[in-house]
């Protein structure tokens, strides 16, 4: 069977729809049709319910198309193994935006920029595992609570990329300091000063609490100000001495943000965060990325 053919298919199977997947593939409605058709004819099995001019992948379908992204994957890897590293590969990235701009740069910077380039998509971590698990993805930035509560872990390969400590933050010139300016306070004091909270979790995009950043709000009450549906918007407002925030460590170091210590605040959050894809028996270039990535990571 043809992994030209295999590979439409599974453009065709991501969307349900010829038209759309016809000028993805840049090629005719007619000629996807007939590649659909001359795969359906090989395996003697209908891979599409057809209803009027719509299509809806079957669970025949459902069930080859996990073959075919078997048999892709392995495919682009055999042949990548044989060519070296020749010509330039295009490594296609996912993951929580504030994950990978964090990370990505640390990886990239493990590998030859001369071998690859990179297609770059912020997702939720939902997203991530399934755009991986599905071939749409070579490579998601993920927390390991997601990866770990995914049905889909037994398929990835894992790298250990670090982990973050949530923290309060503020701007070094926020009003805080007038009073306080060692910046330690209890809770009952910090909540003189408000909060900006997203209104998702910026890593898997699911409201969880009242804050969705992972505070304990029910058992350590504090005052909210600020609700974003944009994590830059947040950030905007800490640093311009308006709000605090509770967030990953690393956020604050990258931004120039003072620490608070909130001196009998209890609670610790601690995310870790790791590299996935799916591994081939060939020796291409996906495993030969991945391993470079790891061993950089050990020294």
């Amino acid at each position: 069977m043809d992994i030209e053919d295999l590979k439409k298919f599974l453009v065709v199977a991501q969307s349900n729809n010829l038209h759309l997947a016809s000028a993805e593939l840049h090629i005719t409605p007619g000629a996807l049709s007939k590649t659909i058709r001359r795969i359906e004819d090989r395996l003697n099995t209908r891979l599409f319910d057809r209803t009027g001019r719509n299509i809806v992948l079957n669970q025949q379908g459902v069930k080859f198309r996990q073959y075919a992204l078997h048999l892709v994957h392995e495919a682009e890897q055999a042949i990548s193994e044989f060519t070296g590293e020749s010509r330039k590969t295009t490594v296609n990235v996912v993951g929580p935006s504030l994950i990978l701009q964090h990370f990505l740069p640390d990886v990239v910077s493990k590998v030859s920029s001369e071998s690859f380039e990179f297609n770059v998509e912020a997702n939720w971590e939902g997203q991530a595992l399934t755009k991986v698990a599905t071939g749409q993805s070579h490579l998601a930035f993920v927390t390991r609570v997601a990866l770990d509560q995914s049905s889909y872990t037994v398929d990835f390969e894992r790298i250990v990329m670090g982990s973050s400590k949530f923290t309060v933050v503020a701007s070094k010139h926020h009003s805080l300091f007038n009073q306080f300016s060692d910046g330690a306070l209890n809770l009952e004091q910090l909540c003189q000063f408000g909060f900006a909270c997203p209104d998702v979790s910026p890593f898997c995009g699911i409201t969880r609490g009242r804050g969705s950043d992972n505070w304990p709000d029910e058992k350590s009450p504090r005052t909210i100000t600020y609700r974003c549906n944009d994590f830059s918007m947040l950030m905007s407002l800490v640093k311009n001495g308006k709000a605090l925030a509770y967030v990953p460590d690393f956020v604050a170091y990258n931004n120039n943000l003072a620490v608070i210590d909130v001196t009998d605040f209890n609670h610790e959050w601690e995310e870790h965060i790791e590299l996935i894809y799916k591994p081939s028996l060939a020796s291409g270039w996906l495993n030969r990325f991945a391993h470079s990535v790891a061993r950089a990571g050990q020294h």
